[in-house]
């Protein structure tokens, strides 16, 4: 009997370089993920997860599933290259993600195309409200750009300072078009914030969803934008899913989807959490992960996901102090400019 289950970890690597300052951390928390098993589910624990950080073994401390409060930022495309029949389907599926969350889980939106102004995380319930309003009633005062990656910069604020098990989810395009934000640092600082990105794309194939006189060119060449954010997403360890609107105009996809979204939030819910010993060195480090007997369960590599590199994480030596000499508290950093830390990049 087959039995889908998702399970994931995530590497949590406490380093000063995050969306904040941090806390010095002596532990890090390392992850996978598993999504599937042709076998009934076992509880993994530490025996079962071999992982590596760039060639080096790590001996694990503890694996445990962690199903705490989860904060989930909502992106939302509102620009005008998507038109309003897939906004409409973009705010639906939005609030079935939504429809399967916990009470004490919270979310943030934030919509491409516009600026966005700071707020608070609403409930499951203040989060579908809003989203089932925002559908028939799609934001005016949209731009003729396509700023995913500054939308991302802003949902990455929402989250600010971070928590394990933090989440972005995009509903919209997977190319960029205007943005001032570097995809290159934006990727660094999510990937020190351990924040994971999860994608979903309603367009149809080009030129059918361009609405008339939209110059197909303004859209940068797939062999530019287009895979830099698709890398980024698979960098965190997940994937951008495609679902023309074309395509779910059949009977029964629409309800394949809805329930897809049920799965993919229990996966967002209840991570597995693995805690690892501190490590320091230079740079940026390949992570490996793999399930111990992974054939006899049946589980394949397309089963596992999770981030592809880490960043160091350990305690920097305390400056030596002397008497009579007080220290001010580091003051809160209102951007995502990398802090220092004991390594250099």
């Amino acid at each position: 009997m087959n039995l889908s289950v998702s399970v994931f970890l995530f590497l949590v690597l406490w380093s000063s370089d995050s969306l904040a300052q941090q806390a010095p951390t002596v532990s890090c928390d390392v992850p996978i993920v598993v999504t599937r098993f042709d076998t009934v589910f076992q509880e993994l624990d530490t025996k079962d997860f071999l992982v590596h950080v760039g060639t080096s073994p790590v001996a694990l401390r503890s694996a445990s599933i962690d199903s705490g409060p989860k904060r989930v930022a909502l992106i939302l495309d509102a620009s005008r290259y998507v038109q309003d029949k897939e906004w409409v389907l973009e705010t639906q599926m939005a609030a079935v993600l939504v429809g399967h969350a916990r009470p004490f889980d919270s979310f943030a939106l934030v919509l491409v195309g516009r600026e966005n102004t700071t707020q608070g995380f609403l409930s499951p319930a203040e989060a579908r409200e809003r989203l089932q309003e925002l559908g028939p009633s799609r934001p005016s005062g949209t731009d003729s750009t396509e700023r995913v990656y500054d939308a991302l910069l802003e949902a990455a604020k929402h989250l600010d300072p971070p928590r394990f098990g933090d989440v972005l989810v995009l509903f919209g395009h997977m190319y960029d078009v205007g943005s001032k934000t570097d995809p290159d640092r934006l990727l660094a600082l999510i990937m020190k914030a351990r924040l994971r990105i999860l994608g979903f794309d309603f367009e149809d194939p080009l030129p059918t969803t361009l609405p008339p006189g939209f110059d197909p060119n303004s859209i940068p060449p797939e062999s530019s934008a287009p895979q830099k954010i698709s890398k980024m997403v698979a960098e965190t360890g997940y994937y951008f899913s495609f679902h023309g609107m074309e395509v779910l105009g059949r009977p029964g996809q629409l309800q394949l989807l809805e329930g897809f979204l049920g799965d993919v939030y229990r996966r967002i819910a209840e991570p597995y959490r693995l805690s690892a010993p501190a490590f320091a060195t230079k740079g940026r480090l390949t992570l490996g992960i793999t399930v111990a007997n992974s054939e006899g369960r049946k589980i394949r590599p397309t089963d596992l996901h999770y981030p592809q590199f880490v960043f160091p994480c350990a305690t920097p030596p305390a400056a030596p102090r002397r008497a009579g000499t007080e220290y001010a508290s580091p003051s809160r950093r209102t951007s995502l400019r990398p802090a220092r830390c004991g390594c250099r990049e």
